[in-house]
């Protein structure tokens, strides 16, 4: 894609651009630190011209190239700079694939590089989310054990954007409860922060826009079919790590589900979320957020009376 310059800014030449991307494969820290501190600053510049040089040396993806996780990091940062007018669909397209093109074959999980390229597709999510997100959507069709990063490409995007997301969370929800209940244990905490950060956008969105809720029918049934899911199975699995992933999703959904489903969960979710406090600190205070979550939206609420009653001895 054709490269254009800021007027009036000094922009290095394509072959010294070429040549600091190259460079952020060498074997020194010291080189790629810097040649990535000079690829930022330019792209500040013509996030173009480094978007095309990154793309000359990703076609051979890891294999060839020593440090994708920094080409990824520029890319990101190079989208993130773009300015409306620059912004063309079939170009952020290429740069969705090249980055799914390395996701999608590889077991690792949370590895240096997938967060990096996590990174680019959450950038490219920012300017056109629909793009971005069904190419995400393509790989969650079918068996692929690319299914935990792609989901948590959504958790970062909701993170980062919520305005964006949360209009497009019955999308979202529609594809990922058909495969949760399939879901093995150790890619259970992938889903159920994925859920927090989902819940954590749609009650940002209802809080900045309290007259436009995104939560029709049809998103209330995917979120209560998701809570029981996690409520009387994920939050009652004998790995740890899952069940404090689980009481996190669960106090965010708390602010959502229908009252009467919050009302017959409240005996299995609140000593659920007391046994954490047995466990060390870290784990006690995230129960504390959900428990303060669960009581908030028992007792606070405008639409009813308190769900929870209390007894003084």
């Amino acid at each position: 894609m054709a490269s254009s310059s800021s007027g009036g800014s000094s922009v290095p030449a394509p072959e010294a651009v070429q040549v600091l991307v190259s460079s952020l494969a060498d074997e020194s820290t010291m080189v790629k630190e810097a040649s990535m501190a000079s690829l930022k600053e330019i792209s500040s510049l013509n996030p173009l011209l480094v978007l095309d040089c990154c793309c000359t040396v990703s076609r051979g993806g890891r294999r060839r190239f020593g440090n994708m996780a920094g080409v990824f990091q520029v890319m990101a940062f190079a989208v993130r700079a773009l300015d409306k007018k620059d912004i063309d669909p079939a170009y952020m397209g290429r740069l969705a694939k090249i980055a799914t093109t390395e996701i999608i074959p590889s077991k690792d999980l949370n590895a240096d590089w997938q967060r990096a390229a996590a990174g680019l597709l959450v950038s490219i999510g920012l300017h056109v989310p629909d793009l971005m997100m069904e190419e995400i959507f393509s790989y969650l069709s079918g068996p692929s054990s690319a299914l935990p990063q792609m989901v948590q490409i959504l958790a970062d995007f909701a993170s980062a954007d919520a305005l964006q997301f949360t209009p497009r969370l019955k999308g979202v929800l529609s594809r990922v409860l058909p495969i949760l209940g399939n879901v093995r244990d150790a890619q259970r905490p992938i889903f159920a922060n994925a859920f927090k950060c989902w819940c954590q956008a749609a009650w940002q969105y209802s809080v900045d826009f309290p007259s436009h809720s995104p939560l029709d029918g049809d998103v209330m049934s995917f979120l209560n079919s998701a809570f029981e899911l996690l409520l009387r199975v994920w939050a009652a699995s004998w790995d740890l790590k899952v069940r404090i992933y689980s009481v996190e999703a669960l106090g965010q959904m708390v602010g959502l589900i229908s009252r009467t489903q919050l009302k017959a969960a409240l005996p299995r979710l609140v000593p659920t979320i007391l046994e954490l406090y047995k466990k060390d600190q870290d784990i006690a205070l995230l129960a504390t957020r959900s428990l303060n979550n669960v009581m908030n939206a028992s007792l606070l609420s405008e639409t009813g009376p308190p769900l929870l009653d209390f007894e003084v001895n």
